[in-house]
């Protein structure tokens, strides 16, 4: 979703930026700019071509994208120093034993600073974080279960300590694991991100893959809701069996619909000259930032596993 608006300056009347050229206001580029109800941001507009270019129109993305073009210390690092740190990290945490109450204080706060650095919205990230919660919670209820040998007496509990241990692992690891990659999502813009992986050695039908992921992810999400609002409009009082026959057929018909689409974006890429590869912008420099982050990750993943 994109919100687009005319670039207003302090003033009621659209303003120029001296800093860019007369080329830089008719090319896609981007520059600084902040509005009254979030930080300051930078994202590839263009300038309204015509005798007077100083005014120019853009969008806003509403989603969690928008996140990305927010301009932060973190945001300015390379995304492939930013991937590599945040695997790093969240291989010291899923082969550490579960993490201790400082352990775990400490990792949320490393997180909380990246976060606050970053200039994004802490509890935004908490929120969708906890999505894979439920998720870690159904394989963390069995460990209890194992530990007392397939018992749920109050004795089998009481002795299945090592069990809660587990199951408080699971559940902790899965979700500072899912913070660590939220950051990583919502610093570095999906191009950018793709671009990383491409350079870091990952095979480009996985990075193909994960590029039209996110990209029509949302496009079939709104389909989605779109059959599911025809269903609850031409037949509210669905219940029960009814119901997930009806699902089941929403589910086909998006899985069709989806195939076709699917075909079409093939055959309209293969007439622009799609040869197997998509195009990404040139590598950044490695820079002391870089390194810093990784070797911070890096000390935190080994003091969480060999504390």
């Amino acid at each position: 979703m994109t919100n687009g608006h005319e670039h207003l300056g302090p003033g009621t009347a659209p303003h120029a930026h001296p800093q860019e050229g007369a080329a830089a206001a008719q090319g896609l580029h981007g520059h600084e700019h902040r509005h009254a109800e979030g930080p300051a941001h930078r994202h590839p507009h263009h300038h309204r071509v015509g005798p007077t270019p100083a005014a120019h129109e853009h969008t806003h993305a509403t989603t969690f994208e928008a996140l990305t073009y927010i301009i932060s210390p973190v945001h300015a690092l390379d995304a492939r120093a930013k991937t590599v740190a945040a695997i790093v990290l969240v291989l010291g945490i899923v082969l550490s034993p579960p993490a201790r109450g400082a352990e775990f204080a400490l990792l949320v706060a490393l997180l909380a600073a990246v976060a606050l650095i970053a200039r994004l919205p802490l509890g935004r990230l908490a929120l969708r974080s906890a999505a894979v919660l439920p998720f870690a919670a159904t394989i963390a209820l069995l460990a209890p279960l194992q530990a007392a040998g397939g018992s749920w007496n109050a004795g089998g509990l009481m002795a299945a300590t090592d069990g809660w241990v587990t199951a408080w692992g699971i559940l902790s690891k899965a979700w500072l694991s899912a913070s660590c990659m939220l950051l990583l999502a919502a610093s570095t813009r999906t191009a950018d991100l793709l671009a990383a992986l491409r350079r870091l050695g990952v095979p480009d039908v996985f990075v193909l893959l994960l590029s039209f992921i996110a990209r029509y992810v949302g496009v079939l999400g709104d389909q989605l809701r779109s059959l599911r609002t025809a269903l609850a409009s031409r037949a509210p009082r669905l219940r029960r069996r009814t119901l997930l026959h009806a699902s089941g057929s929403i589910a086909g018909n998006l899985f069709v619909r989806s195939y076709e689409r699917g075909e079409r974006i093939h055959a309209a890429m293969l007439s622009r000259g799609y040869t197997g590869a998509l195009p990404h912008a040139a590598s950044a420099r490695i820079g002391a930032a870089e390194v810093l982050s990784v070797i911070v990750a890096t000390l935190s993943a080994l003091a969480v596993a060999l504390y």
